[in-house]
């Protein structure tokens, strides 16, 4: 269903926009800014080649009617909605990789923009309306962007599935206290077991430790524990007779694995 029939806006003869025509006539007396306009059926029309503050003062007059706060009508609502659809829709079909229902939440955020503008304060109904109705998909979507200015925690934190095999691991570290070398070979026992890596992947990765231990320098930069230097990577490529860039695509394509598989993404990262 598009944006419109999650609202039951289908078309002008949908019936709360046949109420607010009927209901235009009563409320252009009260806000003469309507006058400029003789109803729903032209709205849209008449809003593409009307004078900027003329457009600006109707919308406001509708977004007054339409406020809970305000005339508390939901035939102006309706009528207001109905005047931003074109935008509603095109801000759905922009987002729409974020969420299967993307209309259904497009919609219930507008109607609820469209009941609360803040009409005593703004005026620029249609700019506000759609940016605030965005911002409200985002943040109902999880968006990472949205995430990382309204909950910074919540954005940096990794729900993980109760089934994942991370809980296997988990299981294992909590038996008892163990040291850095210690848990490394458990954790790569455990990635073995289950498929997370493979026997020569567990051996490589092993070797980079032993060679990054013996290195005079470590680059800890880029968030390996300096598994990835250079020198350390061109040690391990002459004794595994492979290039050093070979090495290191190996050696990350592994710890992904194990990152991947301990935090229970599988590697998917949501947008």
């Amino acid at each position: 269903m598009s944006v419109a029939e999650q609202l039951g806006l289908r078309d002008e003869t949908s019936e709360l926009l046949a109420l607010a025509d009927q209901r235009w006539g009563l409320w252009a007396t009260s806000h003469p800014a309507l006058t400029h306009c003789c109803g729903v059926r032209e709205l849209r029309s008449w809003l593409r080649s009307a004078d900027k503050a003329e457009a600006d003062a109707a919308l406001h007059a509708l977004a007054t009617l339409a406020a809970v706060d305000g005339g508390d009508d939901i035939a102006a609502a309706a009528a207001l909605a109905w005047a931003l659809m074109p935008g509603a829709c095109t801000l759905a079909n922009r987002l729409r990789t974020l969420d299967w229902h993307i209309d259904e939440i497009v919609a219930a955020q507008l109607w609820v923009e469209v009941r609360t503008f803040p009409w005593r304060r703004l005026r620029k109904v249609a700019a506000n309306v759609l940016l605030n109705t965005r911002t409200g998909v985002l943040r109902d979507c999880n968006a990472k962007s949205q995430l990382e200015r309204t909950d910074p925690t919540w954005s940096r934190t990794s729900p993980v599935d109760p089934y994942a095999h991370f809980w296997g691991y988990a299981s294992i570290r909590g038996q008892h206290p163990a040291s850095p070398g210690q848990e490394l070979l458990k954790l790569l026992a455990w990635g073995c077991k289950n498929r997370v890596i493979t026997d020569d992947d567990r051996a490589l990765l092993l070797c980079l430790v032993e060679a990054a231990d013996g290195a005079a320098t470590r680059k800890l930069g880029r968030g390996t524990g300096g598994l990835m230097a250079n020198n350390v990577s061109e040690a391990v490529a002459q004794q595994w007779g492979i290039s050093p860039s070979t090495v290191r695509r190996r050696a990350r394509r592994s710890m992904d694995a194990l990152s991947s598989a301990c935090t229970g993404t599988d590697g998917r990262v949501s947008a």
